[in-house]
C-alpha cells in the first residue's frame, strides 16, 4: 500500500520558538556590537533559527560559528544549544548518522548540567534521529522518556511535539489509527498555546495522517489551516508541507491541474531552502499526478529525481517508497529486470521497516507505556486519597493546634507587654544619658570659661599689680617695718598668683588645649610624682594624630579623677597609666598597688568620683571594668571607639 508519509520531525529546540515579527536587524546588530562572549554564541544562534525557513546552509554556517566560540569560552550551554540546533539542519539534509552522534552528546552535556528541561529534550531530538534512521522502536521508546520527563517537571508545552513524534512514529511502521490518536491529541493540545509555529506543524502532519486514511476531505481541511497559519508567519517549511499535502488531497479529488499548481509551487520553495525531504515530497506529489495525467515519462523522471536524493543521502524510510515508485516506473517501460531488481529492494526494505514483528513491537511499547501512565494514575489517585485523609486527620489536629496557639498568643502578648516595659526603661536610660551628656558638656565649658577668665583676667591683673608694687618698691624709701610689710606684702602676692594659676591649670590645662591629651596627661603625671606624694609612670601608644578635643578632654577627666581617688584612697606609692590606641579604639588604663577594695561595696555606695568616672564613660558610649580586691591594688580599664 502506498503511503503519504510525512517528511519532518519537530525536533525540541533549547531556545524558544524564533519570534516571526522579530526585527532580523535587531540579531544582526547584537551580532555585531557583541564581543567574543557568551552573548555573541546566543546570537550566532538565534540567527541560525531565523534562517532554517529561508536557507539551511545558512543557518548552519552560523550554527557552526556558535559552536567554535563556545568550545573557546568552554561554555556548555553554546554546545548544547549548538547541537540541538545543527541536528535539526542534518536530519533535514538527510544526514542522520551524524546528526544522532549530536543529540547523544548533547544529553550527556544536558546530564553534565544536571539540566532536566535540556535532558527531556536531548531525548526527543534522539528519538527524532532513530525515526529518520527508520528505527521506529527506538524512537518510541525515547519519546516515551521524554515525556515522562516534561510530565513530572509540569512541562506540557513541550507535549504536543512529542505526541506528534511518536504518532509519526507509528505511522511509518503502517500503524495509521494509533498515529492519527497521538496526532489529534497532540492538536488538542497545541491550539491552546498559542505557538503559530508549532500548530503549523502539528495541522498539515494531521493532515498527512489524514491523507494516508484515505480521508482526503479532513485532510485538506488540516492542510489549508496549516497553510495559512505558515504564510501568516513566513514559515517556509510548513507552506512546503502544506502544498505537498493539497497537492495529494487534490489528485484525490481529481482536480489534477490544481494539484501540479500546488505541488509545482512546493517544490520550487523546497529546492530554494535546501530542504532534501520536502522536495523528495513533492516529487512523489507531482509523480502521482503524472500518472494520472498519463504521462509515465514525467512520472518516472521525478521518480528518478527522488530516487537519487533519496540514496545520496542513504534516506531509508523514503527508500522503500521509492523503490516501489521505480520499480512500477520501470516495468511500464517494459524494463522487466530492472523492475524485478527495485522491486525485492522494496519487498526487503519494506519487511525490515513495517513488518509484523516490528508492529508487534511497536505496539508491545506502546501497551507498555499506556500502562505505566495508568499504574501512575492509580499511584496518584492513591495520592489523594491519601491527601484527603491527611487533612481529615490534621483538621482534628488543628483544633488541639488551635489551643495551643491560643495560649502562645496569651503568652505572645505578655512578651510584648515586657518588651514596652523594657522599651519605656531604655528610652528613660536615653533621656537620662542625654542628660548626663548635657551636664557634662555643660561642665567643661564653664570650667574652660572660667579658667579662661581666672587666666587672662585675675592673672593678668594680679601680674599688674605686682609689677606696679615693685616699682614703688624702688623709687619709695620705706622705714623697716614697712618695708618688711611690703616685702611680705609681695610674696603673698605671689602666692595668689601661683594659687590661681594652679586652679586656673586644674579647671582646664593649657597644655591639654594647645599640645593635646598626651602632653597634658604627662604633665598631670609629672606634677604628681615631683610632689613625693606617689610616682607615676605614663605609657602610651599609637597617638600619632591627636584625637577630637572633646574626647580629649573626656578622657583627661576620667584619668584626673582615677589618679585624685588614687592619692585620697589607695595608700599606694606607684601608679602606672597606659593609654593606646589601635585604630578607632582607644583604651585607658590605671593601675596602682594600693590597698584595693571590694568593688560591689563601692559600687552599691555610689560615691561620686567613680560615678562621675562612669557617667563620663558613657558619655563616650564606652566600657568601664573595675578590678579590685582588698589588699591586692587595682586596675580600672576605660575602652572606647572613636
Amino acid at each position: 500500500m502506498q503511503l503519504v508519509i510525512k517528511v519532518l520531525f519537530s525536533l525540541l529546540i533549547v531556545t524558544e520558538t524564533f519570534a516571526q515579527n522579530k526585527d532580523v536587524n535587531e540579531i544582526l546588530k547584537k551580532i555585531g556590537e557583541s564581543r567574543q562572549d557568551t552573548n555573541l554564541v546566543l546570537s550566532y544562534i538565534e540567527y541560525g533559527q531565523f534562517l532554517e525557513n529561508k536557507n539551511l546552509d545558512s543557518a548552519a554556517k552560523y550554527y557552526l560559528k556558535a559552536s567554535e566560540l563556545s568550545e573557546k569560552l568552554n561554555y556548555d550551554t553554546g554546545r548544547f544549544k549548538f547541537r540541538s540546533n545543527y541536528t535539526y539542519v542534518l536530519n533535514l539534509q538527510g544526514k542522520y548518522e551524524p546528526g544522532l552522534k549530536l543529540n547523544m552528546e548533547s544529553l550527556e552535556i544536558a546530564k553534565r548540567m544536571k539540566h532536566q528541561v535540556n535532558i527531556g529534550k536531548s531525548l526527543a531530538n534522539i528519538a527524532a534521529s532513530y525515526t529518520y534512521m527508520a528505527n521506529f522502536r527506538e524512537a518510541i521508546r525515547y519519546n516515551q522518556l521524554s515525556a515522562d520527563v516534561f510530565q513530572k517537571l509540569g512541562k506540557t508545552e513541550y507535549l504536543p511535539r512529542l505526541y506528534v513524534n511518536i504518532g509519526t512514529a507509528f505511522e511509518h511502521a503502517n500503524l495509521l489509527n494509533k498515529s492519527l490518536q497521538y496526532k489529534q491529541k497532540a492538536l488538542a493540545l497545541a491550539r491552546p498555546m498559542k505557538d503559530s509555529l508549532q500548530l503549523a506543524d502539528i495541522l498539515t502532519t494531521n493532515g498527512v495522517c489524514l491523507s494516508n486514511l484515505k480521508r482526503y476531505k479532513e485532510g485538506a481541511t488540516h492542510f489549508k489551516e496549516g497553510l495559512a497559519v505558515a504564510k501568516a508567519i513566513g514559515s517556509d517549511i510548513y507552506v512546503i508541507q502544506a502544498y505537498a499535502g493539497l497537492c495529494r488531497a487534490s489528485r484525490a479529488d481529481k482536480q489534477l491541474a490544481r494539484a501540479k499548481e500546488y505541488g509545482e509551487e512546493g517544490l520550487k520553495l523546497a529546492r530554494k531552502s535546501g530542504n532534501v525531504f520536502l522536495e523528495i515530497e513533492c516529487l512523489r506529489a507531482l509523480m502521482f499526478v503524472a500518472e494520472d495525467m498519463n504521462l509515465p515519462d514525467l512520472s518516472a523522471k521525478l521518480t528518478a529525481e527522488a530516487l537519487k536524493i533519496a540514496e545520496e543521502n542513504e534516506m531509508t524510510d523514503r527508500l522503500v517508497e521509492l523503490y516501489e515508485d521505480y520499480a512500477t516506473d520501470m516495468y511500464r517501460q517494459e524494463n522487466y529486470k530492472a523492475a524485478y531488481d527495485y522491486l525485492m529492494k522494496y519487498s526487503i526494505l519494506d519487511d525490515s521497516l513495517q513488518g509484523i514483528d516490528v508492529q508487534k513491537q511497536l505496539q508491545e511499547l506502546d501497551t507498555r507505556y499506556l500502562t505505566a501512565q495508568k499504574e501512575n494514575r492509580i499511584i496518584s489517585l492513591e495520592k489523594e486519597k491519601q491527601a484527603r485523609n491527611t487533612l481529615i486527620y490534621s483538621l482534628v489536629a488543628g483544633l488541639l493546634v488551635l489551643l495551643v496557639v491560643a495560649g502562645l498568643v496569651y503568652r505572645n502578648i505578655a512578651i510584648r507587654k515586657r518588651i514596652a516595659e523594657n522599651e519605656v526603661l531604655r528610652l528613660q536610660q536615653e533621656r537620662q544619658l542625654l542628660a548626663t551628656h548635657s551636664i557634662l558638656k555643660g561642665q567643661e565649658e564653664e570650667r574652660t570659661r572660667v579658667a579662661r577668665d581666672l587666666h587672662d583676667g585675675l592673672g593678668g591683673l594680679l601680674s599688674g599689680i605686682k609689677l606696679t608694687l615693685n616699682s614703688v618698691k624702688g623709687n619709695v624709701i620705706l622705714p623697716e617695718a614697712s618695708a618688711m610689710t611690703f616685702t611680705r606684702a609681695l610674696s603673698q602676692l605671689d602666692g595668689a598668683i601661683s594659687e590661681m594659676r594652679r586652679v586656673a591649670h586644674s579647671m582646664m590645662p593649657e597644655t591639654l588645649v594647645r599640645f593635646g591629651l598626651i602632653d597634658a596627661l604627662t604633665d598631670f603625671c609629672n606634677g604628681i610624682s615631683e610632689s613625693g606624694q606617689l610616682q607615676v609612670s605614663i605609657h602610651t601608644f599609637g597617638f600619632d594624630q591627636r584625637l577630637d578635643s572633646s574626647i580629649e578632654i573626656v578622657l583627661y577627666r576620667i584619668a584626673q579623677e582615677l589618679l585624685n581617688n588614687v592619692l585620697k584612697y589607695a595608700e599606694a606609692t606607684e601608679a602606672q597609666v597606659q593609654l593606646t590606641r589601635m585604630g578607632k579604639n582607644v583604651s585607658l588604663t590605671v593601675e596602682d598597688n594600693g590597698k584595693g577594695f571590694d568593688v560591689e561595696k563601692v559600687r552599691q555606695k555610689k560615691g561620686t568620683g567613680l560615678g562621675n568616672v562612669q557617667a563620663r564613660v558613657d558619655y563616650l558610649n564606652g566600657k568601664l571594668d573595675i578590678q579590685s580586691k582588698p589588699e591586692e591594688g587595682t586596675s580600672i580599664l576605660v575602652e572606647i571607639t572613636l
